[in-house]
C-alpha cells in the first residue's frame, strides 16, 4: 500500500532524513516512534508532500512519485491518497465541526451538499461528536477539535491516514478519548501510519513499530519484539528513558 525508497530531506545542512526505506501493507497499522528532532514528523509530511523531498520515490496505492522529477499532477494524484491528522488540528476556525468535515468532500470531490452533509453527520456520530455538529472549533475541547479532524480525515475515504503526533497538544485528561477513537478506527483495517510517544498505545494498537532516531530507522518489528526485545542499544536506551 505505501512504499518508500531512499527518502532523503536536508534543511539546509541538516540532514532530517537519511536515506528512508519504509513498506506498510495494505490494512498495517504502523507506529512510528523516537526522540524529537528524529525525522518522524517530517517522513509523514513527505508521504504527501507538505514537505518536499530532495531525494528518493514515494509509492502509495497507485500514485508513484519520484522527488527529482515530478508535476502537479502527480503531486495531486499523491495526496489524494492519503489524509492527515496534524497535531494542532488545523481546523477552520470560521466554520461549524460538520462544515469542517465536509469540505472537502464538497470541493474537491464535488459530492452534492445534503449528500456531503449526511456522510458527515455519520462521521461525527463514529467520532462521538454528532450534537456538535454545528458548533464552531473555539467553543470545543482539544480533543474535540482533534476528534472532528479525525472525522474530515476519513470523510475523503483514503487509502491510508497519516496520525502525526495526534495527542500531542492535548491536556493529559483529553488524550484517552482522541486514543480511543483512532484505536476504534485502526481495528477496521483501515491502514495507518502514527507517530506517536504514546508507548502503551502503540504497543496496543501497532502491528509494526519503527524507531526512528537521527533521519534513520534504527530498528522495527513487532511492538512485542520493540518493546520487550530491542536489539539496538539506541533503542534500549531510548525506551528506558521514556519508561521512568
Amino acid at each position: 500500500m505505501i512504499k518508500v525508497t531512499n527518502l532523503r530531506k536536508r534543511f539546509k545542512d541538516l540532514v532530517v532524513l537519511d536515506g528512508i526505506d519504509l513498506e506498510v501493507n495494505r490494512g498495517e497499522v504502523v507506529a512510528i516512534i523516537g526522540p524529537s528532532g528524529s525525522g518522524k514528523s517530517t517522513l509523514l509530511r513527505c508521504l504527501n508532500l507538505l514537505e518536499k523531498p530532495d531525494d528518493g520515490i514515494i509509492q502509495i496505492g497507485d500514485a508513484t512519485l519520484d522527488a527529482k522529477k515530478y508535476g502537479r499532477g502527480d503531486v495531486y494524484k499523491l495526496r489524494k491518497q492519503t489524509a492527515m491528522v496534524f497535531q494542532n488540528y488545523n481546523l477552520f476556525k470560521n466554520k461549524t465541526a460538520l462544515q469542517n468535515v465536509i469540505e472537502s468532500l464538497i470541493v474537491t470531490k464535488r459530492i452534492k451538499r445534503d449528500e456531503a452533509r449526511n456522510i458527515g453527520m455519520a462521521l461525527l456520530e463514529q467520532v462521538g461528536l454528532a450534537e456538535k455538529a454545528d458548533s464552531y472549533p473555539i467553543t470545543l475541547s482539544g480533543g474535540q477539535q482533534q476528534r472532528v479532524g479525525i472525522a474530515r480525515a476519513l470523510a475523503v475515504d483514503p487509502h491510508a491516514i497519516l496520525f502525526d503526533e495526534p495527542t500531542s497538544a492535548l491536556d493529559p485528561e483529553l488524550v484517552a478519548e482522541v486514543l480511543q477513537v483512532i484505536k476504534a478506527i485502526v481495528q477496521r483495517q483501515t491502514t495507518s501510519i502514527i507517530v506517536t510517544h504514546e508507548m502503551a498505545f502503540a504497543r496496543e494498537v501497532a502491528d509494526k513499530v519503527i524507531f526512528m532516531a537521527d533521519g534513520n530507522i534504527v530498528e522495527q518489528g513487532t511492538p512485542e519484539q520493540l518493546f520487550d526485545h530491542p536489539q539496538n542499544p539506541r533503542t534500549k536506551k531510548f525506551l528506558q528513558q521514556v519508561s521512568h
